[in-house]
């Protein structure tokens, strides 16, 4: 990408921690992550919406009614170059700040998360994103988003995470307060920065979604900060009446966990010719989705060096499922919320704010890479 002035970018070096932080802060990437970019996917969410459309959410109590985690992230907005020297030119790396901070947002929460993602990724060297985010910002651009949320009316309360990208948010986050109307909801904002604090985002923010009800509690955090936050930053959501320590459902879902691990497990076959894989599901409501959905013939796919997908009938049903762990490594099964897919894993992957664990391989994990174009998958009884 052709570089800006030579000027430009010695203040953009002077500045690059003071006002955006850095190349960490900005968020984070891997190549064999699932949640990496993938611009032509654009996914509706057609889960059924629990408040009905219109409902009146003036005078809500703080910790009551439905969470939307929204974050604009530089790990799912960029694609990783190959050739990024990182030692020269800070590059994307895993884990991205506000995508942690998200994620442990929406862990505390039990809310539904939402990545603002763009159809023009940005460039994953850190200097060649400062010139692009600079650019748009001198010319009040509003980048084109993938997708928005869908039934945005079902949600009473927004958690909006964003990094400081030139002593303000990134122009994509406008791009979205202005495509979803967030008047009359309950906003938190949670930021991670350089020196440059809040700076002027709170302002950016207010000025376009002016009726929002916006709070001042407000999280920030600096980008060395971050990946130790997981305490302060649940500690914040907490006061606000929203963690799950205040919540008096806190006990039920708990409980609920508590049998879902206890219950006995449902398994699945991956069939292809005389091969193949039995995965032993957790019981959670988005593997019992998958179970329902069964039997059905489908077409899987390559992605990555690391993982086969394939994309169910109908989208699966997120909420209070556990979020895949890389611990658990090859042979998990997993769901992307974003693009809707089922993932199978022949080998380790980096952890992602939206991937859902559904279950386990217990038989056939060597097969796993070697299925071919077409597969069928039937419940076991």
């Amino acid at each position: 990408m052709k570089r800006i002035l030579s000027f430009l970018l010695t203040m953009a070096m002077i500045f690059s921690l003071a006002a955006c932080g850095s190349a960490t802060d900005s968020e984070s990437f891997s190549s064999s992550d699932p949640g990496q970019y993938r611009a032509e996917t654009k996914a509706e969410n057609t889960e059924e919406a629990i408040l009905s459309e219109g409902a009146d959410r003036e005078g809500k109590e703080p910790g009551t009614g439905n969470v939307l985690v929204a974050y604009f992230s530089w790990a799912d907005n960029a694609i990783l170059a190959e050739d990024v020297d990182a030692v020269s030119s800070p590059s994307v790396l895993p884990p991205g700040n506000v995508q942690q901070l998200a994620a442990w947002v929406r862990e505390q929460t039990g809310g539904d998360i939402f990545s603002i993602r763009v159809t023009d990724p940005y460039p994953s060297d850190w200097d060649e994103c400062l010139e692009r985010a600079n650019e748009e910002r001198g010319e009040n651009t509003r980048p084109e988003l993938i997708e928005n949320v869908a039934n945005l009316d079902r949600y009473d309360a927004v958690f909006l995470g964003y990094p400081n990208w030139w002593y303000g948010v990134p122009m994509a986050l406008l791009s979205f307060l202005e495509q979803n109307d967030l008047s009359g909801k309950q906003v938190y904002l949670f930021c991670s920065h350089g020196t440059g604090g809040l700076a002027g985002s709170v302002e950016q923010i207010t000025e376009v979604a002016p009726d929002a009800v916006i709070s001042d509690n407000i999280f920030d955090c600096y980008e060395e900060e971050a990946a130790s936050s997981e305490e302060a930053i649940k500690a914040w959501i907490d006061g606000l009446g929203y963690g799950s320590q205040t919540d008096a459902e806190h006990g039920s879902r708990t409980e609920a966990e508590e049998e879902v691990a206890d219950m006995s497990e449902k398994q699945i076959s991956v069939q292809f010719g005389d091969t193949e894989v039995i995965y032993e599901l957790n019981g959670s409501p988005a593997a019992e989705s998958l179970y329902e959905m069964l039997p059905f013939t489908v077409e899987v796919e390559d992605y990555s060096t690391n993982e086969k997908i394939f994309y169910p009938p109908e989208e699966l049903a997120c909420v209070e499922t556990p979020l895949a762990s890389s611990d658990t490594g090859e042979g998990t099964l997993a769901y992307y919320e974003p693009w809707r897919d089922v993932v199978m894993f022949y080998a380790g992957f980096n952890e992602n704010s939206s991937l859902y664990e559904l279950g386990y391989a217990v038989s056939g994990i060597e097969n796993i890479s070697r299925m071919p174009g077409t597969i069928t998958i039937e419940a076991i009884e």
